[in-house]
């Protein structure tokens, strides 16, 4: 039996790996929707933009850098080295998945600025899908809910860290207990819809919320097409989430949380 489904995500390279093993898996991806990267002000994006056609993008960078205060310069040099790290995990994970980099060929390619507008959620009813199939989204409005179960995927053991930047606060917290990825049934809550699928993720601790972002990363491409599959051939029964938990907001982290965690590493 063929199942439609739409991908609902964002433009990033664990994106395109779960785009790829939702068709390796053999379920009907009709269409994916890009959300847009987030765009500046306009009077700052003007501001940038002049300064850069003047001075060239190197120098404006290495500028920026100068201004900032010395601590703040060692946090972002740490950040930076252990993202590009943690990246190359990534990227040799997918690899090892046998995932060819890129989109996959055939399901054709939306990119929207906000999903809840009604032409997208037209066009999502038109492809009649099964499920969507949410990662790395912004909050989905009824709007889309509305139109078939969708299912997220978290990067934590739910109800614990809702919201954004989970492992942050894992490694913050030193929490290794709640590491691990969820599927659950969107509702309009953020990360309180019925559980379908957790499965803590294995990871040497302590680690950096980069590293173990990807680690989190490759268990989702891993495991939502099958859990999918099973939850559309109605071999999952979702279940109510615990009681408890707490939500996070990317506004929440401090540069002191920052400097907290990654201020005593070398750069």
């Amino acid at each position: 039996m063929s199942h439609r489904v739409v991908l609902l995500t964002n433009r990033s390279r664990g994106a395109r790996a779960l785009a790829r093993a939702l068709v390796a898996e053999g379920l009907d991806l009709r269409l994916i929707v890009v959300g847009k990267d987030p765009v500046p002000e306009r009077s700052k994006r003007r501001f940038f933009r002049l300064l850069r056609s003047v001075l060239g993008d190197a120098l404006v960078n290495r500028a920026g850098m100068l201004f900032r205060d010395p601590a703040m310069k060692h946090v972002l040099r740490v950040e930076r080295r252990l993202f590009e790290e943690a990246d190359l995990v990534l990227e040799g994970g997918i690899a090892a998945m046998d995932l060819l980099p890129g989109w996959p060929a055939g399901p054709p390619l939306l990119e929207v600025d906000d999903m809840n507008k009604a032409f997208v959620a037209e066009r999502l009813r038109a492809e009649a899908p099964s499920a969507l199939v949410v990662f790395g989204t912004g909050i989905l409005r009824r709007v889309v809910l509305d139109i078939a179960p969708a299912i997220n995927a978290h990067t934590s053991l739910l109800p614990h860290y809702r919201g954004t930047r989970s492992e942050f606060w894992q490694c913050r917290h030193n929490d290794p207990q709640t590491v691990g990825i969820t599927f659950h049934l969107v509702d309009e809550g953020v990360d309180t819809g019925s559980i379908l699928f957790q499965r803590p993720t294995a990871t040497a601790w302590p680690t950096t919320p980069f590293l173990l972002r990807s680690h989190n990363t490759l268990e989702v491409i891993r495991h939502m097409p099958g859990a999918l599959r099973a939850y559309l051939e109605k071999r999952l029964t979702p279940f109510a989430q615990p009681e408890g938990g707490t939500t996070y907001r990317n506004r929440d982290i401090t540069f002191a949380d920052r400097q907290a965690l990654f201020g005593s590493l070398e750069p």
